[in-house]
């Protein structure tokens, strides 16, 4: 069993003692040395209750994506050029921006993308549409996610979307994730 393997490593990684985490789960300290050096192969309702309480400690001292986002979501659309994007950028001083169409997220822009095209193709670039240069879209995750998911995202995209009720609540970059250390 897997998850019995983790008990120890998540016990020592949250700076639980054994009889802290025994205390927290409900369970003896004795139990927990038990299973931790592999000498006892604990009832399944044990295990659930020492991860419950692992899982709850660990969720206590992180802060979610819903409490790090920024709301007011500035986005432009497919069929907007890039002259009105880069202004925006400029205006709201942002370096990327979500695409989106009929409520849906389809695609991405970024100043580093600009800038690529603006070495390739010159200043002719402002009247191309958006849709026609955009990158992948961001990820999206729900509102109740650890910010150490955010973390492994933001370490392969530019930004995170948030979604909270079915609808795209907010993003983060890592400039918002370095505001929330």
């Amino acid at each position: 069993m897997l998850e019995i393997e983790r008990i120890g490593r998540m016990r020592k990684q949250l700076g639980l003692t054994q009889k802290e985490l025994a205390s927290l789960s409900g369970v003896s300290q004795s139990l927990i040395a038990k299973i931790e050096s592999g000498k006892i192969d604990p009832a399944y309702s044990k295990v659930t209750h020492i991860l419950a309480a692992l899982e709850s400690r660990q969720k206590k001292g992180s802060k979610t994506a819903e409490q790090i986002m920024t709301t007011g979501l500035i986005s432009v659309g497919p069929s907007d050029s890039l002259e009105k994007a880069i202004a925006l950028m400029r205006a709201k001083d942002i370096s990327q921006l979500p695409v989106f169409d009929s409520g849906k997220c389809v695609g991405s822009l970024s100043d580093s993308m600009i800038v690529d095209l603006m070495a390739s193709k010159g200043q002719g670039i402002r009247a191309v549409k958006v849709g026609d240069v955009m990158a992948e879209s961001y990820p999206v995750i729900p509102a109740s996610s650890l910010v150490e998911v955010v973390t492994g995202l933001l370490q392969h995209y530019r930004a995170v979307l948030v979604e909270k009720d079915g609808k795209i609540s907010g993003i983060i970059t890592k400039a918002d994730l370095l505001k929330a250390i």
